[in-house]
């Protein structure tokens, strides 16, 4: 029985220093806790920061070949136009005239136009009859039979060529 009256005791003690461990976190505001989460410091995308790293060898590189060709008494080349950063928005593409490219498809589609309306000669009509009858010609040439082992060879590599029964549609 004594063992069982001390074993109670520390039972009860534990119960009672968790109580005051709860109610000592109580009084100071709550569990305390970590820092919040810090906010993230946005990294450009790898392939940003890759980009950005040829544009400045390029640039290394330039500068290096127009002192060379300075020391050589060469014209330097013509500067290349700086990539942007990751914030900035660039253009790459070269400015494009639309109207001059739409004016000329115009003039293009007109000239067709004229021609298509012209009449047409003998020599049009002979023309077109020498189309057509070649046209049908062909169509009406024989056509090559193939025997059964033909096709059972031809069946059979197509399954082995081919791809899987399970990816056909």
């Amino acid at each position: 029985m004594n063992a069982d009256v001390g074993f109670g005791w520390i039972v009860f003690a534990g119960f009672l220093v968790w109580v005051f461990q709860v109610l000592r976190a109580g009084g100071q505001g709550g569990v305390r806790r970590g820092p919040g989460p810090q906010p993230r410091v946005p990294r450009p995308d790898p392939t940003q920061r890759e980009g950005q790293q040829l544009d400045q060898m390029l640039r290394q590189l330039e500068t290096r070949l127009s002192q060379q060709q300075a020391r050589r008494g060469k014209p330097a080349p013509r500067a290349r136009p700086r990539i942007a950063d990751a914030g900035e928005a660039a253009s790459l593409e070269a400015p494009v005239d639309r109207e001059a490219e739409a004016e000329a498809l115009e003039r293009k589609r007109l000239a067709e136009v004229a021609a298509r309306d012209d009449a047409l000669t003998d020599a049009d009509h002979a023309a077109f009859e020498a189309r057509v009858r070649a046209q049908d010609a062909a169509a009406k040439a024989p056509i090559h039979r193939l025997a059964a082992r033909q096709l059972r060879d031809a069946f059979v590599w197509s399954e082995i060529l081919g791809p899987p029964i399970g990816l056909r549609q």
